[in-house]
């Protein structure tokens, strides 16, 4: 069973459990983050926002982005707020490039915690393997011949579970961090192209409007 199992094991399975409750706070808050945080349709936002603002409804275009919401909305928030006081298209640009220094690295927060637990729970299972050897020898020494086989058998049970243990946990957490991290590119990317398309057509605007020759530039 998997209490016995788990008994077996020795005293590094509850690290490398410890490992795994840690990786799983992880998981769940990046997931929340990518699906619902930062799920934001940059792309499709910017060409909402770029209508509103086209017919003169800037306060209604902030209002779409809201006071929440991910990166790629608190982007586009300060390239209006930025417009709303009149700014240039120049002035707008460097304004959202010293906000996405702080925004943009949001999307990796945290994954490469996951890289390293599950580093963490492979050794802490190596250890309880090395454990679990020096308990079978050094018992060896000092039981009785009719008590040595059992004894032995009970050291090498603590090593073989340990070890399978923490490969149980690294292995999943490996895979979903090679997940986690291509969900992270994909929504930056979403980000970079729906910020730069706003940006583009706030210089457009300002071009036609004589209001500035700067061309925005990704």
């Amino acid at each position: 069973t998997i209490a016995s199992f788990f008994q077996a094991g020795g005293p590094m399975m509850w690290v490398i459990l410890a490992v795994l409750a840690s990786a799983l706070a992880v998981i769940v808050e990046r997931l929340v983050f990518f699906y619902r945080t930062a799920n934001d349709k940059a792309d499709d936002l910017a060409v909402t926002i770029a209508r509103q603002v086209s017919d003169n409804q800037l306060s209604k275009a902030l209002t779409t982005l809201g006071e929440d919401g991910g990166p790629a909305k608190r982007l586009m928030r300060r390239a209006l707020e930025v417009a709303w006081e009149g700014g240039e298209a120049n002035e707008i640009q460097q304004s959202v490039e010293e906000l996405a220094m702080r925004e943009i690295p949001t999307f990796n927060h945290r994954l490469n915690y996951l890289a390293m637990l599950a580093n963490v729970a492979t050794l802490a299972g190596l250890l309880g393997t090395i454990f679990g050897l020096q308990q079978s020898f050094s018992s060896l020494s000092v039981a009785e011949a009719a008590q040595k086989s059992s004894v032995l058998a009970a050291g090498i049970s603590q090593a073989m579970n340990t070890t399978a243990f923490g490969l149980m946990v690294a292995m999943p957490l490996l895979a979903i961090h090679a997940k986690l991290q291509s969900l992270a590119t994909s929504r930056t990317e979403d980000c970079d192209a729906g910020v730069v398309k706003l940006l583009n057509f706030f210089n457009a605007r300002n071009r036609r409007s004589g209001n500035s020759n700067t061309r925005v530039v990704a």
